[in-house]
């Protein structure tokens, strides 16, 4: 008999095989770990089951600022599709991920690698580049309308020094969408360095010596030990950012007034805000979600089949 259909018969007995009753023991634990987890299944069942269907039905009503409906229908859906203002949104949030996403994952990369080097202040370096993650947003929206203001602000200053004409970076319809790009960046950063900074030190120290021992460059030391031992923290970090700047709102709510946000850099969710607290058109803010929510899980399932492809999830 060959090794093959050993095994498969092997398994087939342990299918037949009757499974034994469980001790006293054996039922206690089962009946603790259950009264363990049962508050964590209730809150999520609470507050976000149950809310998550209660959206998708609302999507398909005409619901409205006091919680009522009167019909079921694909209304909400056919005229979302129909409306300029979602394509737009889209547009600018697309913008975003396309942006951002390549360009924090590359930067937050270099400084990851650079604060895993043996250099003096390097906690000083690792507290400052973290102060991001736990800043509040208001205060960051603060800060940089304060940096990109055309008269007085610290980035046109620098640009006059270098004989650059003052720009408007909160006004010029041209540059709103890259201001926001560059807050996006900066403030996604700390979290990513936090990750990838666990990820490389957990490369195991031998494979660096070895390449050192064999006078392997750094460049060549990056591409051939570094990048493909932090293919999966990448690629976990890659799914984190496109979910996150998927939902991007608190950036263009704070940095902007309202007709600005409209014109030039709305996004997917402050439409929603938009219908849902403006309008009050919650129906149709409720298929602005469900439809979100569909294109960030059909995104996050591509880029799991890429992962599996490429061995790396």
């Amino acid at each position: 008999m060959s090794l093959a259909e050993t095994a498969t018969v092997t398994i087939q007995q342990q299918k037949n095989t009757p499974r034994a009753a469980l001790n006293r023991l054996e039922r206690a634990e089962r009946f603790w770990g259950w009264v363990m987890i049962l508050p964590l299944l209730m809150g999520l069942t609470v507050f976000y089951f149950i809310p998550f269907l209660q959206n998708i039905f609302y999507s398909f009503t005409d619901l409205n600022q006091f919680m009522n409906w009167t019909t079921i229908s694909l209304d909400n859906y056919i005229n979302l599709f129909g409306d300029d203002d979602f394509y737009i949104a889209a547009w600018n949030t697309l913008f975003y991920v396309v942006v951002c996403v390549p360009i924090s994952l590359a930067l937050s990369l270099l400084l990851a690698i650079g604060l895993n080097q043996p250099i003096r202040g390097k906690a000083l370096l690792r507290t400052l580049l973290f102060l991001p993650a736990v800043t509040m947003p208001a205060a960051v929206a603060m800060v940089w309308q304060w940096l990109f203001n055309k008269d007085f602000g610290l980035v046109n200053q620098a640009l006059g020094l270098l004989h650059v004409d003052p720009v408007g970076w909160l006004s010029d319809p041209n540059m709103v969408r890259i201001s926001v790009a560059i807050i996006i960046i900066w403030s996604s950063l700390a979290l990513k360095i936090i990750i990838l900074l666990a990820g490389l030190q957990n490369i195991p120290r031998q494979l660096y010596e070895a390449a050192d021992i064999d006078g392997i460059g750094t460049l060549r030391r990056f591409f051939c030990i570094t990048l493909p031992m932090m293919l999966p923290t990448l690629f976990f970090v890659s799914v984190m950012s496109f979910i996150e700047i998927l939902q991007i709102f608190d950036v263009v709510f704070l940095m902007f007034d309202r007709t600005m946000v409209e014109s030039d850099a709305m996004t997917i969710t402050y439409l929603f805000y938009k219908y849902a607290f403006y309008l009050q058109d919650k129906g149709y803010a409720t298929a602005i979600t469900v439809v979100l929510f569909a294109v960030t899980l059909l995104i996050t399932l591509v880029q799991m089949m890429i992962g599996k492809r490429l061995k790396v999830s």
